[in-house]
């Protein structure tokens, strides 16, 4: 195509689909009958826009992308097609959706020729993508399936496969790891049988991968290919909602791992990520922020993170489902609705957290059978504080006896949750332990010995045996001046 004139670039290009050039002969073709068009025909030329934004979007260039289709100086006159642009572009860039804008795209399946099943499709799979950040998830898989219909129909399996990541991606957020499995294997046949790859579509399957090994316990994995997969997500062609799904496993991961502030420095650099790629502020991230400072007992911190997200509009669901389980781990939320297979575990944790004794135990147990087809250890350390004074009797109870893979999954989750309590290196070096640590971390929201206790499912003598420690190892005489030097830990 180097030799084309510029007529023959125009005409080559509306004879292979116009907009859906790309997605009928691929991006390098697409490329050089841009480089061959005259200079502004994108100006005049509805259709040439469009191509250069799906161009400049695969490339990884979402912002330049609006820029162009926001430019002032167009002179063609609009059709549908320039609106199911921006809704493309809208689900790339993660821009705010509203439910005003949702009825608009609605009217807009209206306006799309029925001739064109990959024009529906690619409309279906951006509607989907719209729902699930609104919350609408029924909604969102009704698109999908019609999605692949419409794909089938014109037999592009490549563009089937996307559908099947975001099936998956919504399924690991219920909790429903093996369909997830079975959806990304799916999406795997249909590159194999699309026999191109434009970019990084291995690595888009990675990262659902990624999101089944975090909720499976898989840390250390996370830790490992999570940056790697950052990396070719803003290199590459993705949507924000993955970006959201590969910051909470990758900074949970990092805290429960490396501690606090090892996750705040992941905190930040999937903060300037976002801003570099999508641009603005990820409110997604900011609710991760919130939720750390809950987990590691900072609930002043906590709360005042969180106010600042609730005053901005929420553009993801991975991003609802942190704020709905930040309020309810902070006792200011009504139940989670245990509709879901992770719900249900929630839902009995949370449960848990408000009950004592026996209780607590009996609400432990029931989400660890909910967990138990699935193998689901991340809900747990999430809600990590549950277990503080029960966990023995969980590994010894009858049932655990009685079942062996239910024993199985108590020991693990047991294992990982002592171990998610990082002490700072200052601190370690000075000998706390993990138990001396979590009284100490608990004083500085100002409660009592007797709070504490209570928040650590220990005895009020338990926790003046630990603060005598604590008062020894760091050369402290005072409770003043022992959570100013916690304090100092924390912004070191």
């Amino acid at each position: 195509m180097d030799d084309l004139g510029e007529d023959a670039a125009k005409d080559a290009f509306r004879d292979g689909g116009g907009i859906l050039f790309p997605f009928r002969h691929g991006y390098a073709a697409l490329g050089a009958l841009l480089d061959a068009m005259p200079e502004n025909e994108w100006r005049r030329d509805e259709a040439v826009l469009g191509g250069l934004v799906l161009y400049l979007v695969k490339q990884g260039q979402a912002a330049r992308a609006r820029s162009y289709l926001h430019a002032k100086t167009l002179t063609f006159k609009k059709t549908h097609l320039f609106d199911f642009l921006e809704l493309l572009l809208a689900l790339h860039m993660g821009e705010p959706v509203s439910e005003r804008k949702m009825a608009a795209w609605r009217r807009l399946e209206r306006s799309l020729p029925i001739a064109e099943p990959l024009l529906l499709g690619l409309y279906y799979n951006a509607m989907m993508a719209m729902s699930v950040r609104l919350g609408h998830l029924t909604e969102a898989r009704v698109a999908g399936q019609q999605a692949i219909s419409c794909f089938r129909e014109d037999r592009h399996v490549y563009l089937e496969h996307f559908i099947h990541i975001h099936l998956a991606d919504l399924d690991v957020m219920d909790g429903r790891l093996h369909h997830a499995e079975r959806g990304l294997s799916a999406a795997e046949r249909c590159l194999v049988q699309a026999g191109v790859s434009y970019g990084n579509e291995a690595d888009v399957i990675g990262v659902i991968r990624l999101a089944i090994a975090y909720e499976r316990g898989d840390l250390e994995r996370v830790r490992r290919e999570a940056a790697g997969l950052r990396s070719s997500l803003l290199g590459g062609d993705s949507w924000s909602e993955l970006f959201f799904q590969l910051a909470r496993i990758a900074v949970m991961s990092c805290y429960f791992l490396e501690g606090r502030q090892a996750a705040q420095r992941e905190l930040d650099d999937f903060q300037a990520d976002y801003a570099r790629r999508h641009g603005g502020v990820a409110t997604t991230v900011d609710a991760l922020k919130a939720r750390i400072w809950q987990l590691d007992w900072h609930p002043n911190e906590a709360e005042r993170a969180f106010q600042l997200v609730q005053a901005l509009p929420m553009q993801s669901a991975i991003g609802n489902v942190i704020m709905r389980e930040f309020e309810a781990a902070m006792g200011s939320a009504a139940p989670v609705d245990p509709e879901t297979s992770r719900g249900t575990i929630v839902a009995n944790l949370q449960k848990a957290q408000r009950s004592r004794g026996h209780a607590r135990q009996a609400a432990i147990e029931a989400a660890m059978k909910a967990a138990m087809d699935e193998w689901q250890i991340a809900p747990f350390l999430e809600w990590r504080d549950v277990f503080l004074g029960v966990s023995s009797k969980l590994a010894s109870s009858p049932y655990a006896r009685r079942n062996r893979k239910y024993a199985r999954l108590v020991a693990q989750v047991l294992r990982q949750v002592d171990q998610s309590y990082v002490v700072p290196s200052r601190l370690r070096a000075l000998g706390l332990n993990r138990r001396q640590y979590r009284v100490a971390s608990a004083l500085q929201s100002g409660a009592t010995n007797k709070q504490v206790a209570r928040q650590l499912g220990a005895s009020e003598a338990t926790v003046k045996y630990h603060l005598t420690s604590i008062y020894r190892l760091t050369g402290k005489r005072k409770r003043s001046d022992l959570i100013d030097f916690m304090y100092e830990i924390d912004i070191s």
